[in-house]
C-alpha cells in the first residue's frame, strides 16, 4: 500500500488501480496531482456530485479533446450536446428503452443472440469468453436493436476492425493524448468506412421506415434538422457506446462471478432478481468506466479544496463505487445489498446513460444464460490468468474457461 501512496492517476494505466483508488479516499475527497495534472475525486459523495453538477463541473469539448478540428468526428456524440436539446436527446433515448420495450427485446432478440453465440462453442468444453463470447454478444445485441445484419460474420467483423481503431485512439487521448495521436488518422478513416457500411441500411430505412433503431433516428421529430453526418455520427454512437461498454461490463461480471466463491452455484438458475441484483454489484465493483473527466468552470471549493476555474477534475466513478463511508463491506458482492442500483456506473443526473436499461437487460441475460447452459463453468487454471488492463475503459482479460462439453 505504501506504493499506492505515492502513485497518481496517470500510474495506474493499464494496472490494477484498486489500491491507488483507497489511497486517493485517505487523501481525502479531492486532491491534486501534479505529474497527471487533474484533481482527483475519490469518495461517492464528491463523485456523483462532480457528474451531477455539469453548469459547474463541464464535459470537455471536442475541440478540447483532440489535437485537430477534423479529429472532432471521431469523439463527437450527443452528450456533447448543451441544455434543452441535450434533455430532449436524453428523453428520446429512455422512451426507446421503455420498459415495454426492453422486455419485448429481452424475450426477443437479445435471447435469440445470446443463445446463439453460446451455441457457437458450447460443444468444445473451452473458451476464451472475451473473444468467443462477450464482444459477439454485445455486437450482436447492438447490431441487432438498430436493423443491421447481425448474423452475417464478414459484416460484423468489418465493423468491428473499425470500432477498434476507434477505441485504441480513445483509450489514451484523455491521460496520454500524445499516444494516441499516431493513431487518429486511422480512427478517422475508421469512421468514414463505418459510414460506407452502414449506408445501405439507412438509405432502406428512408424509403421502408420499420421499429427499428436506425429508422427512428431518421424518421423521429427528435431529430428534426440534424445534418446527415450527424445522424449516421448518432448511429455510430449508439453502437460503440452501447457495444463496447456492455462487452466489457458483461467480461468483468464473469470475472466477478468466477473469483468470488460459490458464486457461480448460487447464480445457476437463480430467480431473475438474484441475477440482476448480481449485476448490480458488478456495475459497483468491476465497472467498464473507471473515471471521467470534466472542467471547472468556475472557482469552487469541494472536501477541502479549493478548484480553480479552467482546472480539469477527475470524478473517480470505480472509487466512489467502493468508498467506504458510504457502502458496508464496499469491496464485498452483497447480494442482500439494499437499493443495489445505488452506484455510480451509469453516472447520474443529465449525463446517466440512457441506455443503461438495455445494457442491464443484456447483462442479466448474457450471466444467466451462460451458467445454465454451461455446465461446470470454471477458469481454466492452466491458461493465462486474467489481468485487468486499461485506463479509461477497464477489463479483465482474457477470460480462458472449462466447463461441461453439450
Amino acid at each position: 500500500m505504501a506504493e499506492a501512496e505515492k502513485q497518481e492517476l496517470v500510474d495506474v494505466a493499464g494496472q490494477c488501480p484498486y489500491d491507488y483508488y483507497q489511497a486517493a479516499r485517505r487523501r481525502g475527497p479531492v486532491s491534486w496531482e501534479d505529474r497527471t495534472g487533474y484533481w482527483v475525486a475519490s469518495s461517492y459523495s464528491s463523485v456523483s456530485q462532480i457528474l451531477a453538477d455539469e453548469d459547474t463541473f463541464a464535459r470537455l469539448t471536442p475541440a478540447e479533446i483532440v489535437s485537430e478540428q477534423r479529429y472532432e468526428r471521431i469523439i463527437a456524440t450527443p452528450t456533447f450536446l448543451r441544455g434543452q436539446e441535450r434533455l430532449q436527446h436524453h428523453r428520446w433515448w429512455l422512451e426507446i428503452f421503455n420498459p415495454k420495450n426492453l422486455q419485448a427485446l429481452r424475450s426477443g432478440v437479445i435471447a435469440e443472440v445470446v443463445d446463439a453465440t453460446i451455441d457457437e462453442f458450447a460443444s468444445r468444453g473451452s473458451a476464451e469468453l472475451v473473444h468467443d463470447y462477450t464482444e459477439p454478444v454485445a455486437d450482436r445485441a447492438i447490431a441487432a436493436v438498430l436493423g443491421l445484419p447481425w448474423r452475417d460474420p464478414s459484416w460484423m467483423a468489418d465493423l468491428r476492425t473499425n470500432f477498434n481503431h476507434i477505441e485504441h485512439y480513445k483509450s489514451s487521448i484523455y491521460l496520454k493524448p500524445e499516444e494516441s495521436r499516431p493513431f487518429a488518422e486511422q480512427a478517422l478513416e475508421a469512421t468514414h468506412r463505418i459510414d460506407d457500411l452502414l449506408r445501405p441500411f439507412m438509405e432502406q430505412r428512408k424509403v421502408h421506415p420499420d421499429d427499428t433503431i436506425m429508422s427512428r433516428v431518421l424518421h423521429d421529430d427528435a431529430m428534426t434538422g440534424w445534418s446527415e453526418d450527424e445522424l449516421y455520427g448518432l448511429v455510430r454512437t449508439f453502437f460503440t457506446g452501447g457495444s463496447g461498454t456492455t462487452s466489457i461490463e458483461l467480461a468483468n461480471a464473469i470475472y466477478l462471478m468466477l473469483t468470488t466463491e460459490g458464486m457461480t452455484e448460487r447464480l445457476t438458475g437463480a430467480d431473475p432478481k438474484v441475477v440482476a441484483h448480481f449485476v448490480e454489484e458488478a456495475l459497483r465493483l468491476v465497472p467498464t468506466n473507471h473515471f471521467r473527466t470534466r472542467v471547472v468552470q468556475q472557482d469552487v471549493e469541494m472536501g477541502g479544496a479549493r478548484l480553480a476555474k479552467g482546472q480539469i477534475v477527475a470524478p473517480l466513478i470505480a472509487s466512489g463505487n467502493r468508498d467506504e463511508s458510504h457502502y458496508d463491506h464496499a469491496d464485498e458482492v452483497d447480494l442482500g445489498r439494499k437499493n443495489p442500483r445505488q452506484h455510480l456506473a451509469f453516472s447520474v443526473g443529465i449525463g446517466a446513460c440512457a441506455g443503461s436499461g438495455l445494457a442491464r437487460v443484456e447483462l442479466q441475460e448474457g450471466v444467466a444464460r451462460l451458467v445454465n447452459r454451461l455446465g461446470e463453468l470454471r477458469l481454466d487454471p492452466a491458461a493465462e490468468a486474467p489481468s485487468l488492463g486499461g485506463s479509461m475503459f477497464r477489463l479483465y482479460a482474457p477470460l480462458h474457461v472449462l466447463f461441461q462439453a453439450r
